[in-house]
């Protein structure tokens, strides 16, 4: 209904004798389904000798995506489809990032629904660097770090079956293990279709969770592991509904209430879909606010872009994101907390974080060291947390050339030292952290920002035992 009744908005265009081109460029971004059909109306109406052909469609290039035609907009409770999504994609990393980046369907399974939507891009012949984004999040959440790391990897950036704009299957999973192979079964297929080779899987918080079972299901799949700002690290403390006991009534009953949402299975994305035309303006709303706390926030031409993007991937129907409640328990503990799991992880991995993450750092500091008792670092930048200062949750947008270099010190091995160290020299690096015994506060080397070796004391007295020795900088 929407294809055609856009059709027939091109048709109204093709008809009128006032500003042709202009209206043409309106009209063929109003419901994008056909990009072949928008040049075509666009060239038809610069026949009409008011405008060149090649002014028409500069014209309609530069236009920025309008949301859909007015009688759409109020004849439609959600202002959400799968061709609106896919366009502000296009737009977020067209106007964001100068790195060509493809994007493809990967189909994972014989359901209409059962596809991983991907985009790639990068150095061929360079190893695979694979991107997961997190929970109510979409692979549009990378643009920050395609045009600094392209040179360097083959890169692929997916959204997790049943989220961002791949296939939206029916949930049916029930249990943990059921959900857990809903994800990574699907992540499997993806990689057999596309051909990937052993791979660096990078994940962030849900997504780094995700990773890191795929990694403990698969290791000969995986190179290197990431986790950025993971979720499900620690155990749930035994007391932590206790603490609630003393706040006062109101606060007690909001927490029971949360309590019962997150058990009945309420996500973010079910309440924007109710708010139905209310919630654009919720999402907007939300990414002014979160993406602009600290760090390199975002532009006002970014956001206007991006908290489109965000509204389309958040409404569109319900599939992946009721997995949470099946992975975590009420307050995000994680039912098989990866601190149980991940001493029988056989590949290198590393941890990154913004230093004000809610997903509290020391729960992976504690667990690297733990993890180097058992053995061996497998590399130099195996089992080692780096945590970023003036970042939260969000670290590769709210401090994105330091994440960036993060990245490339994580993969040495992979992309070989010298190949590794000349991409990262020209990159500010991130700090070096230790912790003290009380793991009361962070310690950093202040440097110039590219490498300089050295080692020394951190502000906050002398490293920890989890430590690792080389000069890192700010």
């Amino acid at each position: 209904l929407e294809r055609a009744t856009w059709l027939d908005h091109v048709a109204q265009a093709l008809r009128s004798a006032q500003k042709p081109a202009a209206l043409a460029a309106t009209h063929a971004t109003a419901i994008p389904a056909s990009r072949a059909v928008a040049a075509a109306a666009v060239a038809m109406v610069a026949d009409d000798g008011t405008q060149s052909r090649q002014e028409a469609g500069a014209a309609a290039s530069n236009a920025l995506p309008s949301d859909a035609p007015w009688w759409v907009r109020w004849t439609r409770w959600r202002q959400q489809s799968v061709t609106e999504g896919e366009a502000w994609e296009t737009e977020l990393l067209k106007r964001c990032c100068k790195t060509p980046m493809v994007a493809s369907n990967v189909r994972v399974g014989p359901g209409k629904h059962d596809y991983i939507h991907t985009v790639s891009g990068g150095t061929p012949g360079q190893p695979p660097l694979v991107m997961a984004p997190g929970y109510a999040a979409g692979l549009g959440f990378y643009w920050r770090q395609f045009d600094a790391l392209a040179p360097h990897f083959s890169l692929h950036a997916i959204d997790w079956l049943g989220t961002g704009l791949s296939g939206r299957p029916a949930f049916s999973a029930r249990g943990r293990e059921q959900t857990e192979a809903f994800f990574l079964e699907s992540l499997r297929a993806w990689k057999s279709k596309m051909g990937v080779g052993k791979m660096v899987l990078m994940g962030h918080s849900l997504g780094g969770y995700l990773s890191a079972c795929y990694a403990l299901k698969y290791p000969e799949d995986v190179e290197h592991l990431i986790l950025v700002c993971p979720a499900g690290v620690p155990q749930v403390p035994d007391d932590w509904q206790t603490r609630f006991q003393t706040m006062p009534t109101s606060r007690r009953m909001l927490f029971k209430t949360l309590m019962w949402t997150w058990d009945q299975g309420l996500t973010p994305g079910a309440v924007v879909r109710t708010l139905g035309p209310f919630g654009p303006g919720l999402c907007k709303g939300y990414v002014n606010s979160r993406f602009n706390r600290g760090g390199d926030g975002l532009t006002a031409d970014e956001a206007a872009v991006f908290h489109r993007y965000f509204y389309q991937i958040t409404a569109a129907p319900g599939s992946g994101e009721y997995a949470l409640r099946h992975l975590l328990a009420p307050g995000a503990w994680a039912h098989a907390p990866l601190e149980r799991r991940l001493h029988e992880l056989s590949v290198p991995v590393t941890f990154v974080y913004g230093e004000g993450d809610w997903m509290r750092p020391e729960h992976a500091v504690n667990l690297c060291k733990r993890l180097r008792e058992d053995g061996a670092p497998l590399c130099t930048s195996d089992k080692r947390v780096e945590i970023i200062d003036d970042a939260g949750h969000f670290v590769f947008l709210e401090q994105p050339a330091l994440f960036n270099r993060s990245v490339i010190d994580a993969c040495e091995t992979v992309l070989g030292r010298a190949a590794a160290r000349a991409a990262a020299h020209a990159m500010p690096r991130a700090a070096e952290q230790t912790h003290t015994a009380e793991m009361s506060r962070w310690a950093y080397r202040q440097g110039s920002g590219v490498d300089s070796g050295g080692g020394g004391k951190g502000a906050g007295g002398d490293a920890g035992a989890g430590s690792e020795p080389a000069a890192s900088h700010t």
